[in-house]
């Protein structure tokens, strides 16, 4: 798709580029050839001073975009020495938030627009192919989280590209598939336990899942903390926010097919568009808190450039 995307050394900055809109994990999963294309930006940015070939993150916003903690630990990433590219995933699809709906840009298109760059950053002469990682916050930490499960990545990836590490922030995580296979490269969640926005108790049950499976994730539990833990905003109310409100997770059948159970024992599917919009009368709900104090944010950043150290910059 964006085979003509090459760099010269020294290269960096606007990035134009193609990726696709796959509504759902099934639509990557059995419909990625027939997705319509999608137009995409995103800036690659170099460190100051660091030696080549350079780590690198592709980073993934949340459903509201791009904000002042995510921009405060890219400037950390590049402070460590690693290489970022920075995916929008709203402006070219016209859209500034989904916090209200979670219709409009889903998981499954920010893991597309973010194994886009994974591929033609793979061949950029001052970056180590090796050493392209993955970060994602709420939204797009669903994304950076589930983007090592394998199933996805082999479609997503089919020559191979995989990324070297997952560092996930507060992920919404409510899929837990049949066919565990998950990478191999070390995985992070960071969340909070006072996290009404994204269950919590979800990502540490689909982490010792991982685990189990004979993968590599690690949580980091905060204690006290809301989602949105690393923002410099106080605690916040948000009315409007639509959010998931159960503690279960969505089956991920063998053939891509996602389905949740209700407390009725009903089986729905949650595969279309249309299909979300009934999970949402089920299982959604409105409002939630959100806010970081300084000491979390002082955690939790060295918490995540620990791990980009250890997984990075170590030779």
């Amino acid at each position: 798709m964006n085979e003509t995307i090459q760099f010269k050394s020294g290269e960096f900055g606007y990035v134009e580029y193609k990726s696709t809109n796959p509504f759902e994990f099934y639509h990557i999963l059995n419909e990625l050839d027939n997705t319509p294309e999608q137009d995409l930006q995103g800036w690659l940015i170099f460190p100051e001073k660091a030696r080549k070939p350079y780590s690198c993150i592709v980073c993934v916003h949340h459903s509201g975009g791009w904000g002042a903690a995510q921009y405060e630990m890219i400037q950390a990433m590049l402070e460590n020495g690693i290489a970022i590219f920075q995916v929008n995933s709203f402006e070219a699809r016209g859209v500034t938030s989904t916090v209200e709906d979670q219709m409009s840009v889903t998981s499954a298109m920010l893991m597309a627009d973010a194994f886009e760059p994974l591929k033609f950053l793979s061949k950029h002469p001052d970056i180590d192919e090796s050493k392209i990682g993955i970060c994602g916050w709420s939204l797009g930490g669903g994304s950076s989280l589930y983007a090592g499960w394998l199933p996805l990545a082999e479609k997503l990836a089919p020559n191979g590209e995989r990324f070297a590490l997952h560092l996930s922030y507060y992920p919404i995580a409510l899929h837990w598939p049949d066919e565990m296979r998950w990478t191999d490269a070390p995985m992070l969640n960071l969340i909070g336990d006072k996290d009404d926005y994204a269950p919590f108790t979800l990502v540490q049950k689909l982490s010792e899942g991982i685990n189990n499976s004979g993968s590599n994730s690690k949580d980091i539990l905060y204690p006290d903390a809301l989602h949105g833990f690393d923002s410099m905003y106080p605690k916040t109310f948000w009315p409007d926010s639509l959010v998931p409100k159960t503690e279960k997770f969505g089956r991920i059948d063998t053939s891509g097919n996602i389905t949740y159970e209700t407390e009725e024992g009903e089986i729905l599917s949650g595969n279309s568009p249309d299909d979300r919009l009934k999970l949402f009368e089920e299982f959604a709900g409105f409002g939630a808190w959100t806010g970081g104090t300084w000491d979390l944010k002082r955690a939790c950043k060295k918490d995540a450039i620990n791990f980009l150290k250890e997984n990075l910059l170590k030779k």
